[in-house]
C-alpha cells in the first residue's frame, strides 16, 4: 500500500510528533507553502503543486533548480490547493494519507480541509503537531494509543452519531449519541495504554489534542 504525505500551506507545531507520525513515505506532495514543512523534515518532494500565493519566489525557483515537478494550477478555482493535493495523492495509488499542516490562522481553511477527511475515498490522518484527527465512519472503530497530556475529544461530523462507545478513559460512554450543538464527546482522557473507539451510525471526528 502506498502511503503519502501531503503538506498543506497551515501551521506546525512540535515537529519531532509531525516527524514520527509522518516518517518515510512513499510519496510526499507539497501544497504550496507547505514546501516548507516538508523540507524542515528533510523530505523531498514529489511534487509541488498550488497557485503560489503563500510560497516565497526563492523556494519555488529552489524546487525548480532541484528537478521538483511542479504543477502551477490557476489562483481562481473551484477548489483549495489542499484538496488538490489530496487528490493527486489518491489519484497516484496513495491507500492512506497524513494530511500535515491543514490548520492554522484561518478559520475557514481549517473547517473545508477538516471536512476533506470523510470525503475521501481513504483514510486520512490530519496533524498539525499540537493534534491529530482521524474519521471514523458508521460501523467502524480505531485504537488511540496513550500519549502523554493528551486529550481525546469526539465531534460529530453529521448532526448525530449514535451508537458511541469509548472505553479506556475517564469518562467512558457506551452506545451515546452526540449531536450538533452538544459537547458531550470533549476534553476526554485516555487512563489505559489505549483507548477504543466505535460508531454505528454517522461520522465522527477522533481528535488528540495537546495544549
Amino acid at each position: 500500500m502506498i502511503r503519502a504525505a501531503v503538506f498543506a500551506a497551515g501551521q506546525v507545531y512540535r515537529l519531532a510528533r509531525v516527524r514520527r507520525l509522518v516518517g518515510r513515505p512513499d510519496l510526499v506532495i507539497c501544497a504550496d507553502a507547505g514546501l516548507r514543512h516538508a523540507r524542515a523534515l528533510g523530505l523531498r518532494p514529489d511534487l509541488l503543486l498550488g497557485d503560489f500565493d503563500s510560497l516565497p519566489s526563492e523556494l519555488l525557483q529552489e524546487a525548480r533548480a532541484e528537478g521538483v515537478p511542479i504543477l502551477q494550477v490557476p489562483v481562481e478555482k473551484d477548489k483549495t490547493d489542499s484538496e488538490i493535493a489530496l487528490e493527486e495523492a489518491v489519484r497516484r495509488g496513495a491507500g492512506e494519507v497524513i494530511l500535515v499542516g491543514a490548520s492554522g490562522t484561518r478559520l475557514d481553511h481549517t473547517l473545508a480541509n477538516v471536512h476533506l477527511l470523510p470525503a475521501s475515498p481513504v483514510p486520512v490522518t490530519m496533524t498539525d503537531g499540537r493534534s491529530i484527527a482521524r474519521i471514523l465512519r458508521g460501523g467502524e472503530s480505531l485504537t488511540v494509543p496513550h500519549e502523554t497530556g493528551a486529550f481525546l475529544s469526539l465531534v460529530p461530523l453529521t448532526p448525530t452519531a449514535s451508537g458511541v462507545t469509548v472505553r479506556g478513559v475517564h469518562w467512558s460512554l457506551h452506545g451515546a449519541t452526540l449531536r450538533w450543538g452538544e459537547t458531550l464527546g470533549i476534553s476526554n482522557r485516555i487512563v489505559d495504554r489505549e483507548a477504543h473507539v466505535s460508531v454505528e451510525e454517522g461520522c465522527l471526528l477522533v481528535v488528540q489534542a495537546w495544549d
